[in-house]
């Protein structure tokens, strides 16, 4: 697949680290959450409009646009969920001391992570825990759900992915094979695709009872975000290492490298990405505290 990096812009405001990304309220637009607590949405690169405010950093967060609600992660103060309509708090759940580090939404639940290896279950009905479900005894980094397989898959900092039934939360499997955290998860097809702290990209066959079918050397430090990029056969992944890689999704081939030295790229770890798939733009946040947007296709 031939396509071209072109970077398009750079989105400036946060005090902090960008640490996640999503779809805007807006469509079209982008959502940023920060270590400066702010989940902010860029109307351009020179303005961004603040949706939430809390004291302590966001890590992840969940944007359901349909429903208008958004479920954001505070560092140490548990989930609330913000009305995106009138940008107000409509539910606060705690957690104690604990960060939440994924959150993510399947039918009619939403499921959170975090520092001490639970995953919460949240009733999107009640705007309630359903269950505490606790995984490792280390912190639970990224979720992944495979609709079609009916399966939930857990990256936990105990080095493993542990695969489970997503209706009863049953555990189906667990796979051995990275040797440091799991930083990220993300299904493409009958394939689970995941890295983290070891750098390596791992692909697993879910027809096959998730044998591996390829172990890469991806990046020269931990690999924070994969993401499969919808509507194109391409992969992105990004590291603490300060790039983006751009790989051939079949052959896991290393299409195109996005750095500072030749594409005036972040300086420091980039943390996370989001794919616009109707403008074809990939965007990538990094604790250079700035949002890079690139163009892949004329």
């Amino acid at each position: 697949m031939n396509f071209e990096i072109n970077k398009l812009a750079t989105y400036k405001g946060h005090k902090d680290s960008v640490y996640d990304l999503a779809e805007g309220i807006t469509a079209g637009r982008i959502l940023s959450a920060s270590g400066d607590g702010y989940l902010v949405e860029w109307v351009s690169p020179e303005e961004g409009v603040p949706v939430a405010r809390v004291n302590h950093p966001v890590y992840a967060f969940e944007h359901n646009r349909q429903q208008g609600r958004i479920w954001l992660g505070e560092n140490s103060e548990g989930l609330h969920l913000i009305d995106t309509a009138g940008k107000k708090v409509e539910a606060s759940l705690k957690l104690g001391k604990v960060s939440v580090f994924c959150i993510l939404s399947a039918g009619n639940v939403t499921l959170a992570g975090n520092s001490l290896g639970y995953i919460h279950v949240i009733d999107n009905r009640q705007n309630s825990f359903i269950k505490h479900l606790q995984v490792s005894g280390k912190s639970i980094r990224a979720l992944a759900v495979n609709e079609a397989l009916g399966e939930l898959a857990v990256g936990s900092s105990d080095h493993r992915i542990h695969i489970y039934d997503l209706d009863t939360l049953a555990l189906k499997k667990t796979l051995e094979g990275h040797t440091n955290s799991v930083f990220t998860l993300a299904y493409h097809g009958q394939y689970l695709i995941s890295s983290g702290r070891d750098a390596h990209i791992r692909i697993w066959d879910s027809t096959l009872d998730y044998l591996p079918a390829a172990v890469v050397p991806a990046h020269n430090y931990a690999i924070n975000h994969v993401l499969p990029l919808k509507g194109t056969e391409l992969l992105a992944s990004c590291s603490m290492d300060k790039s983006v890689k751009i790989w051939d999704i079949n052959s896991m081939r290393l299409l195109k490298v996005i750095d500072k030295g030749k594409f005036a790229s972040h300086g420091t770890s980039v943390n996370r990405l989001w794919w616009n798939e109707n403008t074809q733009r990939l965007f990538s946040g990094s604790d250079d505290r700035t949002i890079s947007e690139w163009s892949l296709f004329p």
